[in-house]
């Protein structure tokens, strides 16, 4: 609670000081061109540049921008987008804080009176301007008629060690810059529009379900209600396991071959798909799964159809997860089964991010060399540093005084962020909030089977999460963001979703291929044993006890 506390009220102390200035892009680069300036919405937008906000603000570049494609760079062209007011800044809570970010304002008319942020993945690096006709980025948040907002969160994308010999930018990614853009955001809504948003809103995931976690347990004013998607919440953890499973996986004869892969997975299949009462190739609750990797084990030598004992070995503990040497306490949740394709057991194609962590907060040191990572010896330093950005709390307190409503998600393919680590946390938080009767009338938590890290996989994975396609209908039973809506404005909290797969990948598909239950944890979907297998109706949500966790 004291750390809790100190870390609160620094990262209040930084929020006073906010500074504008324009952005490098000109009125040259809309497509779709700026609005004439007799235009009433032109001159309120422009007009926010004369404006003055708290202390040491200002705002540089406020233009009203007519419907078609925005051209952002060479790079980054958003189409198809309703007129708007485009506010450009930066933000300079510390002298050496460099935060850029933008807010999107809809025109009066076609303004919905809320706020809805979206957040920012990986490192972060440059605001999230569009998902290519996906959900839950500026553009897509402006089509449905939000105030909207992104941020940089203090350094560009191509600034691997950005925190190296700027440990206020460090603090700025890791627990500020989306606060503070937050603040300055919600008073351009309120000039702009002559009024505050009726409610403010998130939608993010893995380091922006980080963002929006971190949100509630620091700033509890700035939002009312939050989508927290696969969060990358404890990232020091997470660094260690990846690095822990590199180096299992490097040791010769222990990774599991390419080819080997497509058996590994029907057998994962044929011993626990059928366990929700219909073999489809998604495992509905992998928690429950009781595949043994030794049933694989080559008889005698090596071949494509059997593990070898030193791939038996590292598959388990890949599944198991990292272990204190110490004590052998978990430091974090292996990963599930049910999804040993592509890039399963494949060192070679795991993320940058551990190296990039550790160089970043842990040591400082550009140079610093993954091969010489000792979990032992580096974890306490890695956990410390952790304690800047993890946001693993679980007091709540101050949120649920204000009524706030957290809706989480996490797809059980995902093998970036073990699924584990959502169902662990969530567990956590439970206990530590008078138990999930309790914890359940302001947070919940929903699984998503075949799901991968925040989107797409073999199941249905489309229900209004960033980077997901639209769902069908934009209605509380079928899109997160209209759920919660009705949870934080007519108290009507969410039992269930209907997630949709599509025939297709393309953002514009609209044919349906089937439709899935997204049920509250610990529930799970189970086939009726009757009824069209590709209608969610034809599923039932029934409570399962989950394993207990290490």
């Amino acid at each position: 609670m004291v750390e809790k506390t100190m870390i609160r009220n620094l990262a209040y102390s930084f929020a006073g000081v906010v500074l504008f200035h324009a952005a490098a892009a000109s009125a040259a680069q809309h497509q779709n061109g700026v609005s004439s300036a007799a235009d009433p919405e032109a001159k309120a937008c422009a007009a926010l540049t004369r404006s003055r906000l708290v202390e040491g603000t200002s705002i540089l570049k406020a233009t009203a921008v007519s419907a078609g494609a925005l051209k952002i760079s060479d790079r980054i062209t958003v189409p198809n987008l309703p007129a708007f007011c485009r506010v450009e800044g930066i933000s300079s809570p510390t002298p050496d804080s460099n935060i850029h970010f933008e807010v999107w304002l809809p025109r009066r008319s076609f303004w919905n009176k809320r706020f809805l942020s979206t957040g920012e993945g990986g490192f972060a690096g440059q605001v999230r301007y569009g998902g290519s006709g996906l959900d839950a980025a500026l553009d897509e948040n402006l089509r449905r008629g939000y105030a909207t907002a992104s941020t940089d969160t203090g350094h560009e994308t191509a600034d691997l060690y950005f925190a190296i010999g700027h440990p206020e930018r460090g603090i700025d990614y890791l627990r500020r810059a989306k606060h503070v853009t937050t603040v300055a955001a919600k008073e351009i809504i309120a000039r702009y529009y002559g009024r505050p948003p009726v409610h403010s809103y998130f939608n993010s995931c893995s380091n922006g379900g980080r963002e929006g976690l971190i949100e509630a347990q620091l700033y509890p004013d700035d939002f009312d209600g939050l989508i927290i998607g696969a969060p990358w919440n404890l990232q020091s953890r997470s660094s260690i396991a990846h690095l822990w499973m590199r180096q299992l996986l490097g040791v010769p004869g222990a990774a599991i071959p390419s080819n080997k892969l497509p058996m590994l997975h029907a057998a994962v299949l044929k011993a626990c798909d059928a366990a929700d009462g219909l073999a489809d190739g998604v495992i509905n609750n992998p928690a429950s799964c009781r595949f043994d990797p030794k049933t694989l084990e080559c008889k005698d030598g090596d071949g494509p159809a059997c593990l070898t004992s030193a791939q038996v070995l590292s598959l388990k503990k890949i599944y198991e997860g990292p272990r204190d040497p110490r004590d052998g306490s978990s430091i974090f949740p292996g990963f599930s089964p049910g999804e040993e394709t592509e890039t399963f057991g494949r060192p070679d194609k795991l993320s940058g991010f551990p190296e990039q962590f550790i160089a970043n907060f842990v040591y400082g040191d550009p140079n610093w060399d993954p091969l010489t990572f000792d979990i032992e010896k580096d974890m306490p330093a890695t956990l410390q540093a952790g304690r800047m950005g993890d946001a693993g709390s679980t007091d709540f307190e101050a949120a649920k005084r204000r009524g706030v409503k957290i809706i989480q998600y996490h797809g059980w393919n995902d093998i970036r962020i073990p699924p584990g680590n959502s169902t662990r946390y969530y567990e956590q938080v439970a206990r530590a909030n008078g138990g999930l009767g309790k914890t359940k009338d302001f947070y919940r938590l929903f699984m998503v089977p075949g799901m991968g890290h925040c989107y797409a996989g073999v199941g249905a994975s489309n229900f209004g999460g960033v980077g997901q396609q639209r769902p069908p209908v934009r209605d509380g039973a079928h899109d997160l963001v209209v759920a919660l809506e009705d949870w934080v404005e007519r108290g009507i909290a969410p039992r269930e979703f209907v997630a949709t797969k599509y025939v297709s990948s393309d953002p514009t598909t609209s044919v349906v291929q089937f439709q899935r239950r997204l049920c509250m944890h610990p529930a799970v979907a189970k086939y009726k044993g009757a009824g069209d297998p590709n209608d969610a109706a034809s599923f039932i949500c029934v409570k399962e006890i989950p394993p207990a966790s290490p």
